[in-house]
């Protein structure tokens, strides 16, 4: 459901309770992230779990595991995340209309219903490994308590610690499907970490460019993005530099990660064009310019993770 959507529903009538819940959630955000843990899922049983004696329908079933226990504790943390700054969506535009500032969910019960769900989400990745339900309770544990109530409004670097909680859905998924930790830590399994890297180096490219095209509302609600705090231009010049970063960090994948030809030449595509829109923005300085490097952040890293996904299938062939 886009944003677009979610607001038309806040301004035109009353939604059921079911897609209240959905919105409280933040659909967008939690599914793409639990795109990322499915491939990290798919990447460990094409590299290795096959040769460990998994299948096909073993991938099937932890994958759709993964994404419904993941969803909820995603999503779960989203919905404390929106009771927590219920006192400033309403002086935000893109935020006025949630839930909780349009009266339609009390805060007590959206509390109630992210931290239940939450739990759940938590509960049911653990039964795939205690190991992918402690990495998934960190991770919301960490987006609520460490990014949401103790840096967003504190420091213009927020969004580059904070982006720690939002980066560890390949290792949720690797693990989950691996059932076991010592997977993730071998050094002849640092892809993994390779994958969580990735996200943690592109979430401040991709939020800074969404938070300089939405600068009026955060300055107006008191939270200190690097936009208001910093100005515009060293906003700027941080995505280019993170975006340099990122790329250097998605191509070594090739070297130490040992990904093959296929992600490679989708690697080098994709971010040739995520470099032009990063430096494009750095010199035009337009709102709409951060608003195009926003939407195709989102398209980079899911077509990055899905083009490592389509080289594991090549893997063996390549470097066995």
């Amino acid at each position: 459901m886009s944003f677009q959507r979610e607001k038309l529903l806040m301004d035109n009538e009353k939604p059921s309770l079911a897609k209240i819940y959905w919105i409280l959630m933040k659909p967008r955000v939690v599914l793409l992230l639990q795109a990322t843990a499915i491939c990290g899922v798919l990447v460990y049983d094409l590299r290795e779990g096959y040769d460990s004696g998994r299948n096909v329908m073993d991938s099937i079933t932890t994958s759709l595991i993964v994404l419904i226990g993941g969803s909820l504790a995603s999503g779960g943390s989203m919905a404390i995340n929106m009771w927590y700054e219920r006192d400033i969506d309403p002086l935000m535009k893109r935020t006025e209309k949630r839930p909780i500032p349009s009266g339609y969910i009390s805060p007590n019960h959206a509390l109630a219903f992210g931290i239940i769900i939450c739990l759940t989400g938590i509960a049911t990745v653990s039964l795939l490994s205690k190991e992918a339900g402690m990495i998934t309770a960190f991770s919301a544990f960490f987006y609520v308590f460490v990014y949401t109530m103790l840096l967003k409004r504190r420091t213009p670097h927020n969004i580059v610690i904070g982006g720690l909680a939002g980066s560890t859905p390949p290792a949720i998924g690797w693990s989950a499907a691996s059932g076991q930790m010592d997977s993730i830590l071998q050094m002849d399994s640092i892809l993994p970490w390779l994958m969580v890297l990735i996200i943690f180096m592109w979430t401040p490219p991709h939020f800074w460019s969404l938070t300089l095209s939405k600068r009026k509302d955060y300055g107006e609600a008191g939270v200190p993005m690097l936009p208001v705090v910093r100005g515009e231009d060293v906003t700027r010049n941080h995505i280019a530099g993170y975006t340099v970063i990122l790329i250097f960090i998605s191509l070594t994948m090739c070297i130490v990660g040992k990904a093959g030809l296929v992600f490679l030449i989708a690697g080098c595509f994709l971010s040739v064009y995520f470099s032009y829109l990063s430096f494009s923005l750095r010199k035009s300085k337009s709102e709409e310019d951060a608003w195009n490097l926003f939407k195709f952040s989102n398209i980079y890293l899911y077509s990055l993770f899905v083009f490592l996904v389509i080289d594991s299938i090549y893997y063996k062939e390549i470097f066995e």
